[in-house]
């Protein structure tokens, strides 16, 4: 089944975590997890106030009440409309010119304004902010503050892009820019007109708020991950979407009937015994999206190390690499190399600047064949990413830009043992594990009682709420499941055994 789909959508959701995979042609090209404590804030919007401006940096710290301060740019701060005239093209509006002011010039410390966050906090660095808002619908996206209307460039015919614009123009408020997404090329003047006035109607509401409510609050909240998802990637190429959790397959369903009505009939409540995530066979691949060694397919494997200022992957080959085919064997790794690095890279959600360290090669012409064959392996991702060549020291820059908490981040946290130097599991991961490790073990094997032995950190997540938890595992999966702790043990490790106290942890567990 999952390989007749050309492109789909899993969206998994337990108490503890809710995972979204997006599937073209069988495989898992891309992963959203998040954790019940996450504090999505991307794309929300803030009064905030204007902490401290900064004309060195050209910069300014706003205080939008969260731990740490935003960052706005200077650039971010300005008049917009010189910005998106260079990303998408003159809008034929003569009604406005924009030049580089000072960030001193625009902003007082003490001052109002309206901010929206375009970056998550991530480590210790606060939110990346704008105050150039947006409001994304699924064929458009409303621009406060601005008369722009711009077109996707996917549309290349200068007739249409014309035609666009007017029509736009037409039917839009005053004192709000547009941008067509590529999604909305084909739609009706009636769908257009439709979706213009529920994003005109979100703008409203947050200009109320921001009169009516205190400073350093969120006065307008970004929709959830699901239904952020389902409005970037469920498209007409999209061949189904599945979600295993009732309450959020209706209120999908809810969504849609505003959105897509005629697509409805692809959202399906998923009921086998069997995972969703193990059924489509990529809860390994999950599971290796969190490791620090990937293997490739002839043998060899990558190392991928995450520090503060960077992301370095280390290319290894095999084990039996000589004699006269070493070169072929090397530039085949390599290329093996180039696919499973895009798929991580999307995986994990990487920004920032990758150093890839590719094993020497003996040519100049297998480095060039290898970064285009890079190239090539980072065509469907997303995000801005550009690689540079291949350097005389055998070493590729990449730089790639993320707007959310990579992978990494959300679902791992600094090993308390080795000072910082590794990464183990998050209590929610750990409970992550043991519920799909219970799941595998419950399609294929015939367990009905288990020993659990884990950590007291853990035993005390899954007791909570009068066994909240621990009640869930085991009406979820059929078994009668006996806690043990051991002192020992840290958050990310657990075992189970068997009723005859046999270690069994490895006949289920993920790669």
């Amino acid at each position: 089944m999952a390989n007749k789909c050309k492109r789909g959508i899993l969206i998994s959701k337990t108490p503890y975590e809710k995972r979204i995979a997006i599937m073209e042609d069988g495989e898992l090209v891309e992963l959203v997890v998040e954790g019940v404590s996450s504090n999505r804030v991307l794309g929300n919007i803030y009064k905030g106030v204007v902490q401290k401006v900064l004309p060195a940096l050209k910069a300014a710290f706003i205080d939008i009440g969260l731990e740490k301060a935003g960052f706005l740019h200077q650039e971010d701060a300005m008049d917009r409309n010189e910005l998106l005239r260079r990303e998408y093209g003159d809008d034929d509006d003569e009604d406005g010119s924009s030049k580089e002011v000072s960030i001193d010039e625009i902003l007082q410390e003490g001052q109002e304004i309206m901010v929206q966050v375009v970056k998550e906090p991530i480590s210790t660095k606060g939110a990346r902010l704008t105050t150039h808002l947006s409001f994304a619908g699924r064929f458009l996206v409303c621009m406060p503050g601005t008369n722009f209307i711009g077109v996707s460039k996917r549309e290349r015919d200068p007739a249409k892009r014309r035609e666009f614009k007017k029509v736009v123009r037409r039917l839009k408020g005053r004192d709000v820019g547009y941008i067509v997404r590529t999604n909305g090329l084909n739609e009706s003047e009636f769908e257009i007109n439709k979706q213009m006035r529920e994003l005109e109607s979100k703008w409203e509401q947050t200009k109320y708020n921001f009169e009516n409510q205190p400073a350093e609050t969120c006065i307008y909240e970004e929709s959830d991950s699901i239904e952020q998802t389902v409005r970037e990637y469920f498209s007409d190429n999209t061949d189904y979407v599945y979600i295993d959790n009732r309450d959020e397959y209706f209120a999908l369903r809810e969504y849609l009937k505003v959105l897509s009505p005629d697509k409805l009939d692809k959202v399906k409540l998923w009921s086998s015994n069997e995972s969703l995530f193990e059924y489509f066979k990529i809860e390994n691949d999950y599971a290796r999206s969190l490791q620090r060694q990937v293997p490739l397919p002839r043998g060899g494997n990558l190392v991928i190390e995450q520090t503060e200022a960077l992301v370095s992957i280390d290319v290894n080959t095999g084990p039996k690499v000589h004699g006269k085919d070493q070169g072929k064997i090397i530039l085949e790794t390599n290329i093996d190399a180039c696919y499973e690095i895009a798929k991580q890279l999307r995986l994990r959600d990487v920004g920032g600047l990758i150093i890839i360290d590719f094993i020497d090669m003996e040519s100049e012409e297998d480095n060039e064949k290898v970064y285009q064959e890079f190239r090539k392996a980072i065509r469907r991702d997303k995000a801005p990413i550009s690689p540079a060549p291949i350097s005389q020291f055998g070493l590729m820059e990449v730089t790639r830009k993320r707007v959310r908490v990579n992978l990494m981040t959300e679902k791992t946290e600094r090993c308390p043992v080795c000072d910082g130097d590794g990464r183990i599991a998050t209590l929610e991961s750990t409970l992550g594990m043991i519920d799909r490790w219970m799941a595998r073990a419950k399609a294929k094997g015939k367990l009905r009682e288990v020993t659990l032995v884990v950590s007291a950190q853990v035993i005390d997540v899954l007791c909570k709420d009068h066994n909240r938890m621990f009640n869930y595992l085991e009406y979820k999966h059929g078994m009668s499941i006996s806690l043990v702790e051991d002192e020992h043990a840290h958050i990310n490790q657990f075992w189970f055994y068997d009723k005859n106290n046999e270690d069994i942890t490895d006949l289920y567990k993920f790669v």
